[in-house]
């Protein structure tokens, strides 16, 4: 086919018949570019609103973009598309690591697997040919076990692994895909429809190449773009302290919930205890990195002593401060290391398997369950031991872990007596950061089309001037739309969010990205159509919501202790959402979008502008488009 940046080869996988096809990408990635783009596409033209979650003709994608496994600046990611097992709607996850990359040089872009086999399997994909084969005795082990267990059989130890551990299996709700022992696909439960699927994993292992179309202009950019990253000052922080150096700012911000979202600031004697700093001195080995990155973020840790002595574990990121430390409220460094490491193991998501665990704490604390119903543990703030055996119980679905596995909203659903009031979720899954404060970082979050999470349209660095008041409603939802847009760009060139404007302004925006995508690819385009597309792909998001959930405007709307309970202490006290000021935000990006600021649908107008009439005439069919 002459294709450059892309293989130019689709993976399908039937599980039921054990069969598998390969079929040409191209046609998918002129229209739709890479990774999330293709994924949400084929979901969107594939699935039929009554599909479950869980039922063998739902359809998981694997996903990588036209940069990667080139010599772009972190070039790693690989994307998870599939339907939302908590909220109906939409899933596309993001993970980093080395199997996206793999998966180029094994000579294929997407792979996407349907049906379910009647016994445990795993796919092999290895240069151009794949095999279905049996995962019996890998079933009920951990992802580190298994991808151990992987390399030694098929006797390399360079083969790049992507499972599921006892969580997916057992199809609890809070469930992720673990890539390379520590990276994680997270948010809607798609190792649960990994499980589903009787699917441990994914083992891969290529030799080929990645063809750029023009090699001197490509590599001239990826030096300039390098240098760009490297000499960055917000870069060498992370560099030096991961995202969890962010931990003391975050807090002073407002951005740190704290038991359950009773308060957003912990306290800093706490904070002290777990900043990265101490991280580093204490257990650190060594820094570690994605393929081809030059930011090498993750931390590599040892516990020498202890319980947990002999643990090595990658991690951890802000999330695991914001779902365990804050929300939990563990301070001991050690106990959150294990607690990471767990959750790699059972693949379990450490945002949605923390909510469930925290409103149960609240529940505990208030009175409205006792050891009854939690299997006689007594939950108490800090406790990191019960926590630890909550996990094991939800990755089980053994006891109280039985009503935990389905996420916070259906937990309080079969638990009743006003348990509903303490569950913080957006579009039915639980909500990972506090957003009280800074209005335009929750427009971003609620706003997400998979049901909240900061790496959609919540933003760092502003894109207008008079959006920089983080407490004001004003001019806060031109960039959300801006962002959004544009890490649907990141996400289908198969690049690290960490690498871009989102981390810092003065690193890769929508032009660097145009000369990396013209150079290797050897097709023309410009920013503007960069954006264009991803905005394309939002809507096909969108419209995949609102013909398979039914979201409305409501479901655009924060959790509503947001609004009625006020931050109780430190330099934000009394802070909160007003309603009011977030609908006059909400109408504002959605006349930015084209939808209906009355019923947050999309318009035929407006989709027959992005070159959507597929789209527009599927939502037509089912009386769901504002003519």
């Amino acid at each position: 086919m002459g294709l450059y940046g892309w293989v130019g080869k689709i993976l399908w996988v039937d599980l039921t018949k054990g069969k598998t096809t390969i079929d040409s990408s191209e046609n998918l990635v002129k229209r739709f570019v890479g990774g999330r783009g293709v994924g949400q596409w084929l979901l969107f033209s594939q699935l039929r609103p009554e599909t479950a979650p869980l039922h063998p003709e739902n359809i998981i994608v694997f996903g990588t973009g036209p940069l990667t496994g080139t010599l772009a600046p972190a070039s790693c990611r690989l994307s998870v598309d599939t339907k939302n097992l908590l909220t109906g709607g939409v899933l596309s996850s993001n993970a980093g690591g080395h199997v996206a990359p793999e998966l180029k040089y094994a000579g294929f872009d997407f792979v996407a697997i349907h049906g379910a086999s009647n016994k445990p399997v795993y796919l092999l994909i290895m240069d151009e040919k794949a095999e279905i084969r049996d995962a019996s005795h890998l079933w009920g082990l951990s992802t580190w076990k298994t991808e151990e267990i992987l390399r030694r059989e098929l006797g390399d130890p360079k083969l790049r692994v992507a499972s599921i551990g006892a969580a997916g299996e057992n199809l609890a709700k809070p469930t992720c895909i673990i890539v390379d022992r520590g990276r994680a696909a997270g948010r809607g439960g798609c190792g649960a429809v990994m499980g589903s699927k009787k699917l441990k994993a994914l083992a891969v292992r290529g030799t080929g190449e990645v063809k750029v179309a023009e090699p001197e202009k490509f590599m001239r950019e990826v030096d300039r773009l390098w240098k760009k990253i490297d000499e960055n000052e917000a870069v060498k922080f992370r560099r030096d302290f991961g995202t969890h150096g962010l931990l003391p700012l975050a807090n002073e911000r407002g951005l740190v919930g704290v038991r359950n979202f009773q308060d957003d600031y912990w306290s800093p004697e706490k904070v002290e205890k777990v900043r990265q700093e101490v991280l580093n001195e204490k257990f650190e080995i060594r820094k570690l990195a994605c393929f081809n990155c030059p930011i090498y973020c993750s931390h590599l840790y040892r516990i020498e002593h202890g319980p947990h002595a002999g643990l090595v574990s990658e991690g951890f990121q802000l999330n695991l401060d914001w779902d365990f430390a804050g929300k939990l409220d563990i301070d001991d460094p050690v106990a959150l290391i294990k607690i990471n490491a767990l959750c790699s193991e059972l693949g379990l998501d450490i945002d949605n398997a923390s909510a469930p665990i925290a409103w149960a704490f609240e529940l505990f604390e208030r009175g409205i369950i006792g050891t009854d119903e939690t299997d006689g543990l007594k939950l108490k703030w800090g406790d990191a031991d019960t926590v630890i055996e909550l996990l094991k119980k939800i990755a089980r679905r053994e006891g109280f872990g039985k009503v935990l596995a389905e996420g916070s909203k259906r937990a309080s659903e079969i638990i009743g007596r006003g348990s509903e009031r303490y569950v913080s979720h957006v579009k039915g899954q639980d909500s990972i950061e506090a957003i009280r404060v800074d209005k335009g970082w929750a427009l971003g979050c609620v706003t997400s089309p998979r049901g909240g999470g900061h790496l959609d349209g919540a933003f760092q660095s502003h894109r207008v001037p008079s959006a920089g008041d983080p407490r004001s409603y004003d001019s806060k939802a031109e960039s959300v739309f801006w962002f959004e847009r544009f890490k649907a760009i990141v996400d289908m060139m198969g690049v690290c969010y960490f690498a871009t404007v989102w981390n810092h302004s003065d690193l890769l925006g929508p032009d660097d990205f145009v000369c990396l995508f013209s150079a290797a690819t050897g097709v023309s385009i410009t920013g503007d159509i960069l954006m264009r597309i991803g905005q394309r792909v939002h809507n096909v998001e969108k419209a995949f919501n609102t013909l398979h959930a039914g979201f409305k405007r409501v479901d655009d709307y924060p959790p509503r202790r947001f609004m009625l309970e006020s931050i109780s202490s430190g330099p934000n006290k009394g802070a909160s959402l007003d309603e009011a000021g977030w609908s006059r935000m909400l109408d504002e990006y959605y006349r930015l979008h084209g939808w209906d600021t009355k019923t947050g649908w999309q318009t035929a107008k407006g989709l027959e502008e992005l070159g959507l009439v597929e789209v527009k005439e599927k939502l037509d069919r089912n009386a769901k488009l504002i003519s």
